[in-house]
This record gives structure tokens, C-alpha cells and sequence, in this order.
């Protein structure tokens, strides 16, 4: 049995017509340039607005492929659209409507990348992609410190109509800040740009740094290789500041986790400098002032009654309407000024906004992705695999939306497309012959 599907249908062909743009440019865009759509205002809405040259690509090729068990995301984007009849409220339509925007937009960008040549466009050019975001990400947590109050007004914040513009939600989006400054029993900075919340920028980083770390055996300058060697131990300052427990869990697990893997195919070499990094992080929580700001964190659990209680609310209304759900988000009727049901967790946004079946699919989906694509081979293709696994422990603690299942659905993609090059030649057909040829299903 195949272990894609084909779909055939759209009438161009790729090769028909020559531009100057290269393969994948709209990826290129998406994450090379995140400082400007921050500055803009614009990141909000860059992941619809370059879906859309990714969605023209798709249609006009002679067949788009995708792999086996996709029906599973599809089936969770068919009944989160069916969820909305449960909206009541005009105003709730504005984050559902943005909701089921990035869901379309992440499902286009799988597909696109998951059908984009790899000769054109290969594993080692996504990673490095990937590691310079990273960089910028940890260069603005850096920054996050240093100017904690700085918030931006942006261009299209005032381009917006009054009545968006006045909801807090999409203030929130429109007009970012450096940081969140939050009392967890003492005050602290929270690193967010580019992102919109310091949870976003925990999470991110944790789904990054492994690209970061893959980067360094696919980086030809000895210079290029020791800066990212000196930003990787870097890093740990506004990591640990941060005081995101998410991000060490996530990021800890994903590192435990490649080093079991290369440790059981004997790749001695990978393991040591895992090993390596695990140990440099210990050394410096341990042996500088990084050790206070961790032993304070640990200590004042404050955020862990307030997730357990909005977790308990989540399952309780989900349990009042089991099948659709409520649309999105609601306030608790006896505390309007507490945190929305259904805001700490992605399984809790989906199990509360969409019910029991759209949960089904949603982590059935990602299951299959992390299984199917667990036998990838060591080096890059297993660090990206690795992305998935982690963004799934993220699911009881972080929203997704959009930074990281964008991510991981890029992540998906590419660990995807380098398992189905690996069986290509057992099977007798060229490494590229599943993006060459047109939409299947496996």
C-alpha cells in the first residue's frame, strides 16, 4: 500500500511557467523576516497573507501529494468549522474567524512544504532557515531585558476600525510589547517579541533550539559553527530569566529524547555533544546567579493552582456540551475579570472550543505525525521529527496558536519528506518522485 495519496486535478504545470523568485520563497519570507512583519504589525496576519502565494503554487501543479492519515486533519478542520453554529455572541466571531484562518494557513503550509522538491529546496537549507529565526528570537529576548516596557504602536494598528481596534484581543496582536512583566511571587521579566505572549516566546524557543543545535554539523564556516556554539550557551540567560517552566520541560524532554535515539543507533559523536550541552547547562545553573532565579522559580509555583482550575473549567463545560463545544474561549459567569476557559493548553482551546471528536482528530493527527515519522535517520531529519514530539508535551500547558503548530507543521513536513526519500530507492523510484509527480494521498 502507498504511504502517500495523490490528488490530481489542478491544470498548470510547474515547469510552465520561469520566474526569479527561488523554491519555497514564501518559507524564506515567513521566517527570515520576522523583525519587519514584528515592526509592521503585520505578524499576525503573515501567515494567511503568504499562505495564499503557497495555496497558488499547490493549485497550479498537475497533483499535490500528502501523506497517509492527513484525513485526520482534515476531519479536525471540517468539524472545528462546523463548531461555529455554537457562537452567540457577535463578538467572539473575531477570534474564531482568526482561529480558523491560521488552522487553513498551517494546513497549506504543510502541504506546500511537504510537496516542494527537496532537491530545490533541501533539509539543510530549512534548518539553517530555522536556526537564524531561532537567533532572532533569542536576540530579542535579550533585548526583552533590557527594554522590558517598550510596546509598539504599529502601522497596521492604525489602519484598523475603531471597534477591532478597541478589542483587547486584538490589541494584544496589533500593538506588541518586549516583554510581560508578571508577579510569580516576586516580579520578573518575560521575554515575548516577536511573539505576542512570553508563553509564545518559551515555547518557540523550545521548538527551536534543536534546529540550532542540528545547525552545527550542517554549517560550513568554523566561524559560523562557534557563534552559534557561543549564542546556544547565550541563550540560557534569558531562558532561565524567563522563568518559563514549559520551556525547560519541553526543551529538557526533546534533548533527552534525541540523545536515547542516537544513543540506541551507536552515533557516539552526536551523543557527546548532546551530553555536552546538558552539562554546560547544568554547569551554569549550578555555578552562577542562574541558580537563584531557577531555585525562586521552582519555588513559587503561583501559576499551577490558577492552570489547574481553569483545566478543571475546561472539562467541566466541556462535559455540558460534549460534541461542538462552545466556538471559542469563554469568561467564567462567576469571575469575568479570570482568564478565559480554555486559554491554558491547546488540548484544553480544543477539547472546550470544538468537543471530543475535534480533540480525537486534532491528537490523532499529531500522534500519526510523530509516529510515521519516527524512523527517520539520525542528524537533521531526526531533530525536526524531534520538534513534534516536543510540541506535543506543549499541549497541556501552552496554546499553539499560530506560532507553534505553524512550526511544527513546517517540522512535520520536512521530517515527513526525508522518511518518504529514504524508502524511495528500496521501492525503485527517485528520491524526488513524490513531489514530482501529482495530489495523492499515502
Amino acid at each position: 500500500m502507498p504511504e502517500s495519496v495523490k490528488v490530481s486535478g489542478s491544470t498548470g504545470s510547474p515547469g510552465s511557467r520561469t520566474t526569479s523568485l527561488p523554491a519555497g520563497w514564501p518559507v524564506y519570507l515567513l521566517y527570515g523576516a520576522v523583525p519587519l512583519w514584528w515592526v509592521l504589525g503585520l505578524s499576525p496576519l503573515i501567515w494567511a497573507l503568504l499562505a495564499l502565494p503557497m495555496l497558488l503554487w499547490l493549485v497550479r501543479r498537475p497533483s499535490v501529494r500528502v501523506p497517509k492519515g492527513f484525513g485526520l486533519w482534515i476531519g479536525f478542520l471540517a468539524w472545528m468549522l462546523l463548531t461555529a453554529t455554537q457562537l452567540d455572541q457577535a463578538r467572539l466571531w473575531i477570534a474564531y474567524s482568526y482561529r480558523a484562518v491560521l488552522y487553513l494557513s498551517m494546513t497549506i503550509l504543510f502541504v506546500y512544504v511537504y510537496n516542494l522538491p527537496r532537491s530545490a529546496v533541501p533539509i539543510r537549507r530549512m534548518v539553517l532557515l530555522l536556526t537564524f529565526f531561532w537567533g532572532v528570537v533569542i536576540g530579542f529576548g535579550f533585548l526583552a531585558l533590557a527594554l522590558p516596557q517598550v510596546r509598539l504602536t504599529t502601522p497596521v494598528s492604525q489602519l484598523l476600525p475603531g471597534s477591532i481596534a478597541a478589542n483587547d484581543f486584538v490589541q494584544e496582536l496589533f500593538n506588541p510589547r518586549l516583554a510581560q512583566i508578571q508577579d510569580i511571587g516576586y516580579p520578573v521579566t518575560r521575554p515575548a517579541a516577536p511573539f505576542a505572549y512570553s508563553n509564545e516566546w518559551g515555547g518557540m524557543v523550545a521548538l527551536l533550539t534543536p534546529m540550532a543545535i542540528a545547525s552545527l554539523s550542517l554549517l560550513r564556516s568554523y566561524l559560523a559553527r562557534n557563534l552559534v556554539r557561543v549564542l546556544l550557551v547565550a541563550s540560557l540567560v534569558p531562558i532561565i530569566v524567563s522563568a518559563n517552566r514549559g520551556l525547560w520541560i519541553g526543551l529538557a524532554a526533546g534533548l533527552m529524547y534525541v540523545a536515547a535515539r542516537v544513543a540506541i543507533r551507536g552515533n557516539a559523536n552526536a551523543l557527546v555533544a548532546i551530553l555536552g550541552f546538558l552539562v554546560v547547562i547544568a554547569g551554569l545553573v549550578i555555578f552562577t546567579p542562574l541558580k537563584v532565579l531557577v531555585e525562586e522559580r521552582l519555588s513559587n509555583p503561583h501559576s499551577n493552582e490558577r492552570r489547574a482550575d481553569l483545566a478543571a473549567e475546561a472539562i467541566e463545560g466541556w462535559k455540558r456540551s460534549p460534541i461542538f463545544g462552545y466556538g471559542g474561549p469563554r469568561e467564567l459567569a462567576t469571575n469575568p475579570d479570570a482568564p478565559q476557559v480554555g486559554t491554558h493548553g491547546q488540548f484544553y482551546l480544543v477539547l472546550f472550543s470544538h468537543g471530543l471528536p475535534a480533540t480525537l482528530l486534532f491528537l490523532g493527527w499529531w500522534l500519526w505525525a510523530f509516529l510515521a515519522t519516527a524512523k527517520v535517520a539520525t542528524g537533521p531529519p531526526l531533530w525536526v521529527h524531534a520538534v513534534v514530539g516536543i510540541g506535543m508535551l506543549q499541549f497541556f500547558y501552552y496554546n499553539m496558536i499560530p506560532d507553534q503548530l505553524h512550526l511544527m507543521m513546517l517540522a512535520a513536513a520536512l521530517a515527513w519528506r526525508e522518511r518518504a526519500a529514504a524508502a524511495a530507492p528500496a521501492a525503485g523510484r527517485p528520491a524526488d518522485a513524490e513531489q514530482a509527480s501529482p495530489l495523492a494521498v499515502r
